[in-house]
């Protein structure tokens, strides 16, 4: 039933040509290079150290993985990851 008004909200969405990551709340993750990782659309910053960064989403968990780590910034709707990145990965 879930997956079905999911559907249903994405099939919307592509019709009234809007963007869906906005609408449906997911993720969007703009890799810079090894240096820089834009994150918009998370809701929570779950676990962070200077090689860890992990991210709660709508629908998944987002993990930065590097050396150096740092949050330049963030806002309600988006935040900047600096440092060495080796990894960026997406759970559940």
């Amino acid at each position: 039933m879930r997956k079905n008004m999911e559907e249903k909200k994405e099939q919307m969405l592509a019709a009234l040509k809007l963007p869906m990551d906005v609408c449906l709340g997911e993720l969007v993750i703009s890799v810079i290079g090894r240096r820089a990782v834009y994150v918009e659309n998370y809701r929570s910053i779950l676990f962070y150290t200077d090689e860890r960064l992990k991210i709660q989403g709508k629908s998944c968990k987002l993990v930065i993985l590097g050396k150096g780590l740092t949050v330049e910034y963030y806002t309600e709707e988006e935040m900047k990851v600096n440092g060495l990145i080796e990894r960026v990965e997406l759970e559940g």
